[in-house]
Formats: C-alpha cells, structure tokens, sequence
C-alpha cells in the first residue's frame, strides 16, 4: 500500500525485494511512462489564500488560534451542550498524538486478521482492563460520534 508518505527509496525496496536489479533505472522508466495530469479536472482557481493559512507556523501557535477560536463558541465549561456535540473538543492535544504514531495509524484497512494480531490483543487486553475498571459487563472501542457516547452513556446510568 502506497501513500503520500511514501518516497522513492521505498519503491527501489519493493522493486528490489521483487528482483529487480535496476530498480532506480526501473523507476526513472515507470514515472516518464505516466500521465498524472488532471485533464479538465485540474485546478484553475487558487486555494488557501485566507490569512489563516499562512500565519500559524508552529503547533503552538495555531493551538492558540484555536483556543480564541472555541472561546468565541458555546461550551462544556460555559453552558450545557445538548446531544450531538462533538467529543473531539473534549479530547486533548496529547491524547490524540499517540493514535498518529506510524505503529497504530498506518495499518492497512484490508490487511489480513492473521497479520493484526497485536492488535487484537491490544484492543481485546484494554477492553478487559476497562471492564474490570468500570464494573460493565462489556465494553466498546468502537468508534463513534459525541450523540452516541452520550446516549450509551445515558442508558448505562438508566439500568
């Protein structure tokens, strides 16, 4: 699987693990070949022109700008937000840095369940942890927006 990430070292390894013996050679043949042009779909206007897209140049920064950002809005801290908000506001910055490490984002949608063992355990292992914790029969890792975390949320206190 092949992203924006990838760079041309990484094509000479594959070419490489596959036999090639050329592979620099093999890639110089493959990227004259192809056509990456857009045709009638290519961009003619220009894009990020708002000052805001050239004025925040370090995380902190733009942290900042999002702060003053929030603090214009409706929140938790100021006023009940009913069903529906977003649970990504109640997330901070450092929780979220580990799910953009390579070792947890980069996994394959498709790969083989044989091949994401780890992740099985890992997943299975903190779902346990949580229902020891919590008392719950189940818990979920399951993904989903702030209105369904508040409903189960509810129906957890209601039984």
């Amino acid at each position: 699987s092949l992203d924006e990430t990838t760079e041309r070292a990484d094509l000479v390894e594959i070419l490489e693990i596959f036999g090639s013996k050329s592979a620099d050679a093999d890639i110089n043949e493959l990227s004259s070949s192809v056509d990456i042009s857009f045709g009638d779909l290519s961009r003619t206007s220009k894009f990020l022109t708002h000052a805001t897209f050239n004025s925040y140049h370090t995380e902190t920064e733009m942290m900042r700008y999002i702060h003053r950002l929030a603090s214009k809005d409706l929140g938790l801290h100021t006023a009940m937000i009913p069903l529906g908000s977003c649970t990504m506001k109640l997330n901070a910055a450092s929780e979220m840095v580990p799910i953009t490490w390579a070792e947890f984002s980069n996994m394959h949608p498709f790969v083989p369940s044989d091949q994401a063992k780890g992740y099985k355990i890992m997943i299975e292992s903190l779902e346990s942890m949580l229902v020891n914790i919590t008392g719950y029969d189940a818990v979920s890792l399951q993904p989903n927006s702030g209105s369904n975390g508040e409903y189960a949320g509810l129906l957890a206190i209601r039984k």
